[in-house]
C-alpha cells in the first residue's frame, strides 16, 4: 500500500505557467501594436473667430508603458516558475528592456556581412536592434548547427 502513487497525468507539465506566459506574450504584443498604430490630435490655441483653428498631430510613442510591464512579468514569470521560452519567442522579446520587438515599431532588423566584400554567403548575420533602449541582439542567417561530437565519430567510423 505504501507505492500507491497518483497515476502521471499525459500533457505538458505546468499547463497553466504556459498558458500564463502566453497571454502575457500576446497582450503585450497587440499592445504594442495598437500605441504605435494611433496619434491622437490636440487642439491648438484658441483662436479668434475669424482664425481657423489648426489640430496638430502628437505622436504618441511606439511602446506602451502597459506593454513593458506585461515583457517583464512575462520573464518573470518563465523564470520563477523555470518554464522554458522557445527560442523564437525569446528572440522576439529584448533583454535588457522587456520590449517585445515588433520590426518597424519597436526594432529595426538589418542583415550585414563582415566578411570581406561581403562575398562569405555563411557570414550573414541578422542584427535587431531595439529602438527603446539601443540594445543590438545579432543572430546568425542560414547557419546550421554543428553536430555533437559523438553524432560526428559515429558518421566518420561508418
Amino acid at each position: 500500500m505504501a507505492n500507491d502513487k497518483p497515476p502521471k497525468t499525459k500533457g505538458i507539465a505546468n499547463r497553466h505557467l504556459h498558458a500564463r506566459t502566453t497571454f502575457l506574450y500576446h497582450a503585450a504584443t497587440y499592445l504594442t501594436l495598437q500605441a504605435g498604430r494611433t496619434t491622437r490630435p490636440t487642439a491648438a490655441p484658441q483662436a479668434g473667430p475669424s482664425e481657423t483653428v489648426h489640430l496638430e498631430e502628437t505622436a504618441i510613442p511606439r511602446y506602451s508603458p502597459l506593454a513593458l510591464q506585461l515583457g517583464d512579468h512575462l520573464r518573470t514569470v518563465s523564470r520563477k516558475g523555470q518554464v522554458r521560452l522557445s527560442a523564437n519567442l525569446k528572440r522576439t522579446v529584448c533583454k535588457t528592456c522587456n520590449t517585445v520587438l515588433v520590426p518597424g515599431h519597436t526594432s529595426t532588423q538589418v542583415v550585414e556581412n563582415a566578411s570581406k566584400g561581403g562575398k562569405k554567403p555563411w557570414a550573414d548575420v541578422l542584427v535587431v536592434h531595439c529602438t527603446v533602449c539601443g540594445t543590438k541582439k545579432r543572430f546568425p542567417v542560414g547557419a546550421t548547427k554543428r553536430k555533437r561530437k559523438s553524432e560526428r565519430e559515429a558518421v566518420k567510423m561508418s
